[in-house]
């Protein structure tokens, strides 16, 4: 297999919290540095609510306020963009918003020849052509010179920009950028189309329509995704709120231009990966290749006919951006493969007519291909020198090593990753031998070794319709909040074949725990087919997609990397935890082509399969991995289940039923006699188990010598089952129970009991926690409490007096995974009984404070 480490990142470490959310979930919102309870909720519910104030950025009020005197005193406006797709969307958006103001602005876009960045000759035209405002996008941060000439020529300059501030702060009239340390926003990581919009919405608010800019933010999701900066904070809303808009854009171009290139337009949730891969190409090419301001042109237009003309072209650039870069691909391939160049510390490849707008690219795809450190080169003969594009992995600075090569260069720039510089042609031999040199003593061996960053491991039945809708409230995935990596261990490997026109990708099923996944694809995987066919298990490092084919959801996993199975032994304390802290309820998908009339519907245990049934009648089987989890809580803890309809669709194949799984609460009996309905709820909550000492005394006080009490409890005592055993009872004799308390229960106490923060009249039976002032009440009453003493007289006091036997240990469940014999509320109820049975025949019983409840 490939020379990769996997490296993850949960570290078997629990996570806590309050809301009602998979351990999975919450494992990888902890990876991303999301652990409080607060912070959860406000990275899942994403609203444009929480942009913070545009206004916080320096010099943002006074950029605004100099473009509403250029609007009254109508001077002419210029935007001045960059021709990659955060300078393309930055451009298109400022002159959207200002149209819509009552603005008509001109915008320039520099041709790739001419350079990032402004220019004097460009600031020269747009004076010529009387601009009286230039305002930059994604640029200007570094162009201290060019600033000065328009400063010379009567133009002021307003900077908005996002690159890193390296010379200090420019003599414009406005210089707004996140990474100002004069800034009040503390998000840094602006696009430079989101440093854009951050200024018309503090337009759009100094004119009282705040609102009104949200509409444009599908372009100022595109750029963000396309400039790779992290999808956290205000990218992650404007992502993807953005991506929310796509379809119903309002850019005409835009618009057309998705139902063209997507034949699903209308009904499609788009991703990062439809805007990284798909559409942001598409404008990018324009820039690679020819003029990145039909781009622009195709956002602003809005007539149908130039429309349909400008996406022909561009979908042509882009259709010619391919063709060049895997011509040249291929070429720089065949130069590796033939001078052993992976042999080397750095790939550098050199050589004429590779097209310098792809060069960037085709650097990634071979540094994907060999993880080495790449360099590529086309050289211009005519101006005797070549241009470059760096890629670099991680522990390798490419600038640091540019740094200390500065003398070669002609220029250069970038950051730790990604670079690019020119050289003269007859340097280009000993800067490749002298940039090895440097790696060879910067570099370790281990360095080359690439990462695999998983996640967490899964259960497979876990690769379910109900998992993959969840994780889909932590999208929109990309850089920063990359998508979920998981893994799989000791998976039966079967019907391997491989796929493609080149055959260059691998597809196979996977199987485990009696869950079957099938067509599991790794792309770009040609290189380890011979040795793959030979494996019938391994363990798996994949990301997760939900799909649909033929209108049905598809679990869709794609492989990341495969090893030979680990040695490591099956934990199955680890197998009872994952089922056990099964999240209720599951939402699951079944079809069938009949029409549903009743919406009472049950499901069927039938050996070993679950059949949805309505009025007796069969609608459909539920899927595998829905079906594992029912069956094995159901066999090893005694669950039962309530099922619901939540919505029908109807589609071209089926109907489409999505229904809800919840874990069944209820508790009915038809007994008249109040021993007989106890020892039915007894038995409904505890099964076999006997209640406690405490349990026991409370109860009976309550029960049978009708009498208010005082329950004193050690926590951990099992005070639910006391409230739920109450509250059934009341339940089921028609009558209220009132739990009064400032604590969280279960749902399944909820079910029995009404729970208020104070005292509310109108009850049967009243339950207090832990009150501050502990008071006589005339009806029924139970107070639980962890206080000693201060109790009132007409009260019976049970205090919980026990002691754990000497030969339980009480511990963390960590500590169980390497015992053979140990106590937790995860095993299935047939070995918690035989463990309690025999307690006192053990020598030493590893358990977590589960237990306490049982003693």
């Amino acid at each position: 297999m490939r020379n990769t480490k996997w490296i993850y990142k949960d570290n078997n470490t629990s996570v806590n919290s309050n809301i009602n959310i998979d351990e999975e979930i919450l494992t990888l919102l902890n990876n991303r540095g999301i652990s409080k309870d607060e912070d959860i909720n406000l990275f899942i519910n994403t609203s444009t609510e929480n942009i913070r104030n545009p206004l916080l950025l320096q010099d943002m009020e006074k950029a605004v306020d100099r473009i509403i005197k250029a609007k009254n005193e109508n001077e002419e406006i210029w935007i001045y963009g960059d021709y990659d797709v955060d300078g393309i969307t930055s451009t298109s958006l400022l002159y959207l918003t200002f149209e819509e103001l009552g603005i008509t602005p001109k915008y320039y876009i520099p041709l790739r020849d001419e350079g990032y960045g402004m220019n004097k000759e460009a600031i020269s035209y747009i004076a010529n052509e009387g601009g009286k405002l230039i305002i930059s996008v994604d640029c200007g941060i570094s162009s201290h010179q060019e600033i000065e000439h328009a400063n010379s020529l009567g133009i002021d300059v307003i900077v908005t920009d996002h690159h890193e501030i390296n010379n200090g702060i420019p003599n414009a009239f406005a210089v707004i950028n996140p990474k100002r340390e004069e800034n009040l926003l503390p998000f840094k990581y602006l696009a430079g189309v989101g440093t854009a919009f951050m200024l018309v919405y503090a337009l759009y608010t100094k004119l009282n329509c705040p609102q009104e800019v949200f509409k444009y933010l599908d372009i100022v999701a595109i750029g963000t995704v396309a400039d790779i900066v992290p999808l956290v904070e205000e990218n992650r809303i404007f992502t993807k709120v953005g991506m929310e808009l796509l379809t119903h854009s309002r850019s005409l171009g835009l618009r057309m231009l998705i139902k063209k290139i997507f034949e699903d337009y209308n009904d499609r949730k788009f991703s990062t990966y439809d805007i990284g891969f798909i559409i942001a190409p598409i404008f990018n090419a324009a820039g690679r290749l020819e003029d990145a301001k039909k781009a622009v042109e195709l956002f602003i237009q809005k007539d149908h006919v130039q429309c349909t003309n400008l996406i022909y072209s561009l979908l042509q650039n882009n259709s010619d951006r391919k063709a060049i870069q895997e011509d040249i691909l291929q070429q720089a391939t065949e130069i590796i493969e033939k001078k052993k160049l992976d042999n080397n510390y750095v790939i550098v490849v050199a050589k004429e007519d590779f097209h310098h707008g792809v060069i960037g690219i085709v650097a990634s795809k071979i540094l994907d291909r060999y993880y080495k450190p790449t360099i590529i080169m086309e050289i211009k003969k005519e101006e005797g020198i070549a241009t470059a594009s760096c890629r670099s992995i991680e522990g390798f600075n490419i600038i640091e090593a540019l740094n200390s090569l500065s003398s070669l260069l002609v220029k250069y720039g970038g950051h730790a990753g990604a670079a690019g510089f020119s050289i003269k042609i007859e340097n280009i031999d000993i800067f490749a031998e002298k940039i090895n040199e440097y790696a060879s003593e910067h570099m370790s061996d281990s360095n080359l070794i690439k990462p695999i960053k998983i996640d967490t491991t899964i259960p497979t039945y876990k690769i379910s319709y109900d998992f993959l809708n969840k994780i889909s409230c932590l999208e929109p995935f990309g850089f920063g909040n990359p998508a979920p990596m998981f893994a799989l261990k000791n998976c039966e490997i079967s019907n391997i074949r491989a796929i493609g026109q080149e055959k260059n990708h691998i597809m196979f099923n996977l199987k485990k725990d009696g869950v079957e996944i099938k067509n599991c694809v790794w792309f770009n995987s040609e290189d380890v087919f011979n040795e793959f066919i030979s494996f019938t298990k391994a363990d798996i490092a994949f990301k997760l997609k939900l799909e649909t084919y033929k209108d049905r959801y598809q679990y869709k996993v794609f492989v990341e990397d495969i090893q030979l199975p680990s040695i490591d032994k099956e934990n199955h304390l680890q197998k009872y935890i994952n089922l056990y802290d099964t999240v209720f309820p599951l939402e699951t998908v079944i079809y069938t082509r009949k029409a549903i009339d009743s919406k009472n519907i049950d499901l069927t245990f039938n050996h070993g399969e679950i059949n949805l049934t309505a009025n007796r009648s069969y609608i459909s089987t539920l899927d595998e991995q829905t079906t594992y989890i029912l069956n094995h809580l159901k066999n090893m803890y005694n669950y039962d289940f309530t099922v619901s309809i939540k919505d029908i669709v109807l589609t071209d194949e089926n109907y489409n039923v999505h229904i809800v799984i919840d874990k069944k609460y209820d508790f009915k009996s038809y007994s008249i006699k109040a021993g007989e309905l106890f020892t039915q709820i007894k038995n409904f909550l505890i099964g076999n188990f006997n209640y406690n000492a405490f349990q026991k005394h409370v109860l009976a006080t309550i029960f049978k010598e009708k009498k208010n009490c005082i329950g004193v409890y050690e926590k951990q005592r099992g005070i639910n089952t006391i409230i739920r055993t109450i509250g059934l009872f009341y339940k089921n004799m028609g009558k209220k129970v009132l739990c009064v308390t400032k604590y969280s229960l279960p749902k399944k106490t909820l079910s029995c009991v009404d729970i208020s923060s104070q005292y509310e009249e109108g009850y049967d039976f009243y339950i207090f926690i832990n009150p501050e002032n502990i008071e006589s009440y005339s009806t029924p009453t139970l107070i639980l409490t962890d206080k000693v003493d201060n109790f009132p007289k007409d009260y019976k006091v049970i205090k919980d007096e026990f002691s754990i036997p000497k030969n339980i240990v009480i511990t963390d469940i960590q500590n169980l995974m390497d015992k053979n014999i140990y106590f937790t509320k995860h095993l299935p109820t047939i070995k918690k009984e035989e463990i309690i049975q025999n307690l006192k025949n053990i020598t030493t019983l590893y358990a977590t404070c589960d237990i306490l409840p049982y003693l």
